[in-house]
């Protein structure tokens, strides 16, 4: 009787079981991003911030009344499985985010930064930073590295390949022109006083006033030509592991829709 009664148990828990699993529908949260979140998209995206160990998540809908979170995390070298289930209403809210991630994006794409990437091989490919995947840098440069000769072309890297990225640091004018401004505005009053010291009444304080805005204008100048004449700091990035590749979210388009098109457009170097 325990042997029978074991047995049904057994079968309705496999029952029970496959019905859930055959209730769950795995979810796409943008158009050809595809069902797995990683790490990389975890970072990028912002989701499970609070997850440790985080290693990869798959979403589910459960009888379109739950969204259904199945996470694998790594902890201590051991793998584990995290559900985190809530109203199916925080779909729409996660891909609202996702849809503003992609608009932010386009953005970058249009206005992509100047990169020189250095590979493991000592090679160094210089050109715009248009976007950066899971698996390439892609650059836009003005060299076809190729056949070595000055033409459009465009490059991806593999990130395996590559040693580090050095951008340009955006140069912050305003100090050196506000000083020469200010220096300007002080030598030209200065001036002034000495010109006009023996003129009597008010027109004497205007003419000073004058000079220094002379000055002020000439300081500003000088210091704008000053500062853009001093190099640029650049930021180097390496990449030492796959991962590394977040840390150019803040500088340049994540590419997590795969598009034909696009890789039949970039040539593959190193």
């Amino acid at each position: 009787m325990k042997k029978i009664i074991y047995v049904l148990l057994t079968f309705i828990l496999f029952i029970t079981i496959t019905f859930s699993q055959n209730n769950d529908s795995l979810i796409q949260l943008y158009p050809g991003m595809g069902n797995t979140l990683d790490f990389v998209d975890r970072e990028i995206f912002g989701f499970y911030p609070d997850i440790d160990g985080y290693k990869y998540a798959q979403i589910f809908s459960q009888e379109k009344k739950y969204l259904v979170s199945k996470i694998v995390c790594i902890n201590n070298g051991f793998s584990r499985d995290t559900v985190i289930v809530e109203d199916i209403s925080k779909l729409s809210k996660m891909r609202a985010q996702l849809n503003q991630f992609a608009i932010q994006n386009d953005k970058k794409l249009e206005s992509p930064i100047n990169a020189s990437i250095f590979t493991s091989n000592s090679n160094k490919y210089d050109g715009k930073l248009m976007m950066f995947s899971k698996k390439f840098l892609y650059l836009a440069s003005d060299i076809n590295y190729s056949v070595e000769n000055y033409s459009p072309f465009y490059l991806k890297s593999s990130i395996e390949s590559i040693d580090s990225l050095m951008i340009p640091e955006g140069k912050n004018l305003f100090p050196y022109i506000g000083g020469g401004a200010f220096a300007g505005f002080l030598a030209g009053f200065l001036i002034g006083t000495s010109i006009f010291e023996d003129d009597m009444g008010a027109n004497k304080e205007v003419k000073w006033m004058a000079t220094g805005g002379i000055g002020a204008l000439a300081g500003a100048l000088l210091g704008w030509v000053i500062g853009a004449a001093i190099p640029n700091d650049y930021i180097t990035i390496r990449f030492n592991s796959p991962y590394d590749v977040t840390k150019l979210k803040d500088y340049s388009a994540y590419y997590f829709q795969y598009n034909k098109a696009i890789e039949d457009k970039y040539v593959e170097l190193d």
